[in-house]
């Protein structure tokens, strides 16, 4: 009997084991997915298993993360759903075509996406949505589809790329932004998707020099400027709008777009780049109810895994855009089933499956839900005690100088209203650092080091995670950059649940700033250190 038993606990041991072994083939095919499907941005190097900014695809609770507004690690609650998620896909594979799945579950995550924001009521009119590898592959797209429009050329304005994003000027000039795209093939950064096309892309700045900011008169001057001068060469005009961008500036101001908008009517067209997804479902119905499009992003403000991304089409734009032709190049960067029913553009598109989009989105959208569970009111309140303690703390703390911004003002989308919303809140603060002996500002090479070393693990001190440095300004001769401490999704989930869990998360907030200026102190000491040695 004894031996019986033996055996039965031997098996019982071995099944185990192999059930282990089954579940960590099962998380190590997962974490593959979650970086499949894109860009070499995805690709992690294979000692630390980052990517280039630094994230991976699994959780990191240990950290403290307030650097959404560059990008987030997969939260551990939202691992576990997608985790369960790709279980059941995984079981379904195993008897059905994952083509068919696929073109399902994408089909899902389009409707989910709509129904949370409020899109999918049978009563309004029809919003259609793209899904792309990132909010850089928007830019390419819609620069694609308006520039197949008709004969005329088109001219795109866009922030330049220090408030946007790095290949942002690129894409919307029509041309490939990165060195490999999702499908794996490579192509030539900086060439253009259609040979000959004469899309072409011109920058505006809103900040001086010095990072102070331009007057939105000054900027709406310069924007008709551009668009007269498009005009009178027989272009068309694509003006994109950040709300918010990524030291949280909405600009150019939404009095000037409506303006320049009512000036040049058929001329202009206008795209909100809400990538960092940083504004209430009611103000993206806003923007697509003036018959603007919008994009979005998962990854930014929602903290899912990077990247995801979506382009939001009113009416008026879905009807254009229909017919219109895609560049063949394009075939390497989404599928057939990522793009609505219905339009020309899948014509020319493969019936290629991207599980690694479809599980970056499923994510997001866990994330999405959770945060739009929280009653508005408590989203407030949550929002406005950070901002006042960051605030506060960036504007009193001789370590830190705040980077100038403006308050978020959508009263033309809405009129006057007394009721404070969320989304005209801030979430993220920008800052300088001072040197801790005379004061000056760090340059933008010693704010990296700085970002850097907070990011690194070691000597069991939990990794910072910070905006990465924005470079905004020059101090004579010297460049500098801006770091930023962000709120996300996860965090405000978190803080609502209590006035203990609120005071938690500013808790962490002021440790991640007093980690920050310790840094900064050392290195800037070293630093001095190292010029009187030079000047002996």
């Amino acid at each position: 009997m004894q031996q019986i038993a033996d055996d039965c606990t031997l098996d019982e041991n071995v099944t185990a084991g192999a059930s282990s072994q089954q579940r960590g083939e099962a998380r190590g095919a997962l974490l593959k997915h979650l970086v499949s499907g894109g860009d070499e941005r995805l690709d992690c190097d294979p000692v630390n298993g980052l990517n280039m900014y630094g994230y991976g695809p699994a959780p990191r609770p240990e950290d403290l993360a307030f650097g959404s507004s560059t990008a987030s690690t997969i939260s551990a609650a939202a691992f576990v759903a997608v985790e369960s998620y790709y279980a059941d896909l995984t079981q379904e594979m195993e008897t059905s075509s994952p083509k068919v799945i696929y073109d399902r579950e994408i089909g899902r995550v389009r409707d989910d996406l709509l129904r949370l924001l409020g899109l999918s009521q049978s009563s309004q009119p029809r919003i259609d949505a793209i899904l792309a590898t990132s909010g850089t592959d928007i830019h390419l797209f819609s620069a694609s589809l308006l520039a197949g429009e008709d004969e005329r050329a088109l001219m795109t304005i866009t922030l330049m790329g220090n408030e946007t994003g790095s290949g942002v000027m690129t894409a919307s000039a029509g041309r490939h932004f990165m060195s490999r795209v999702s499908s794996e093939r490579a192509v030539v950064k900086g060439e253009e998707l259609r040979e000959g096309d004469a899309t072409r892309n011109a920058t505006i700045a809103v900040r001086n020099k010095d990072g102070s900011l331009r007057t939105e008169s000054e900027v709406e001057e310069e924007l008709r400027g551009l668009i007269e001068l498009a005009r009178a060469a027989g272009l068309r005009c694509l003006l994109v709008v950040t709300d918010v961008s990524k030291t949280s500036l909405l600009a150019p101001c939404l009095e000037s777009v409506l303006r320049l908008k009512q000036r040049f009517g058929t001329l202009l067209d206008i795209m909100i780049d809400a990538c960092q997804f940083r504004l209430s479902a009611a103000t993206i119905r806003a923007y697509l109810a003036h018959g603007f499009m919008v994009a979005l992003t998962g990854s930014k403000f929602l903290a899912g895994p990077i990247f995801s991304g979506a382009l939001l089409c009113p009416p008026q734009m879905s009807e254009r855009f229909k017919s219109c032709a895609l560049p063949a190049a394009l075939a390497d960067y989404c599928g057939k089933a990522e793009w609505p029913e219905g339009w020309a553009a899948r014509d020319i598109l493969p019936d290629r499956a991207n599980f690694g989009l479809l599980l970056r989105w499923k994510a997001a959208l866990f994330e999405l839900g959770r945060f739009l569970d929280i009653p508005e009111d408590r989203v407030v309140a949550v929002l406005s005690a950070f901002a006042d303690a960051v605030s506060d703390r960036l504007a009193n703390d001789p370590a830190f100088e705040p980077l100038q911004s403006r308050p978020l003002d959508r009263r033309e989308l809405w009129g006057a209203s007394s009721a404070l919303r969320w989304d005209e809140i801030p979430s993220i603060f920008s800052f300088y650092l001072r040197n801790c002996t005379d004061g000056a500002m760090l340059t933008a090479m010693e704010m990296a080091a700085v970002y850097k070393e907070l990011a690194s693990d070691g000597d069991g001190v939990a990794s910072v995670r910070l905006g990465q440095p924005v470079r905004c300004a020059d101090f004579g001769d010297v460049p500098a950059s801006a770091l930023r401490i962000c709120l996300s999704a996860p965090l405000v989930v978190a803080a609502s649940k209590s006035d203990e869990a609120l005071a938690t998360v500013i808790a962490q907030a002021m440790l991640v700033l007093d980690r920050t200026a310790e840094v900064a102190a050392r290195l800037s000491a070293g630093s001095n250190i190292k010029e009187m040695r030079r000047s002996a």
